[in-house]
């Protein structure tokens, strides 16, 4: 199990900064990672909570969208008026609810590939090998997510469309 986050991971954008509760509809094939991070951030201009949530499909573009369905490593924190913003160790868990405060708010969930699973009631469908990140927020609120990849192999190539649905 990691600490965190270690360093030389291929950073690729789920979903780019914008503004409002919208689903993140961007899709990583996680198929040849050894462990993902999907780093969720955002700017909250009212004192709300809000939710982030990791997804998982088995076909690229979100067929068969599901809850991760078991617990994750968390950190997380937030920044009020201007202060720091240090990560803490979370409860393991399938999301994470903020605190309803106005600010700067980041949760890191660490995510093993293999733990994915298959499809469960149709095991034929196929294993669930695509992840995204969903932002329950206010209008008002700026939101995006990360993924940070550690690839299963080592390479000399960086992350290439493969791991962007």
């Amino acid at each position: 199990m990691y600490p965190f986050m270690p360093q030389g991971l291929i950073p690729i954008t789920v979903g780019e900064p914008r503004l409002g509760t919208t689903a993140i509809t961007e899709w990583i094939n996680v198929s040849e990672a050894e462990m993902v991070w999907l780093d969720f951030y955002a700017t909250v201009a009212a004192a709300a909570a809000i939710t982030f949530t990791p997804r998982k499909a088995y076909l690229a573009a979100g067929t068969g969208t599901a809850v991760l369905g078991f617990n994750v490593p968390i950190w997380a924190g937030n920044a009020v008026a201007g202060a720091a913003l240090t990560l803490t160790r979370q409860t393991d868990a399938a999301n994470f609810l903020t605190a309803a405060t106005a600010g700067v708010h980041r949760a890191i969930f660490q995510i093993d590939p293999t733990a994915l699973g298959w499809e469960a009631t149709v095991p034929s469908l196929g294993e669930y090998k695509y992840i995204t990140g969903l932002i329950t927020a206010l209008v008002a609120d700026y939101v995006c997510c990360t993924a940070w990849v550690k690839p299963r192999y080592v390479s000399d190539d960086v992350a290439s469309t493969r791991w962007i649905v």
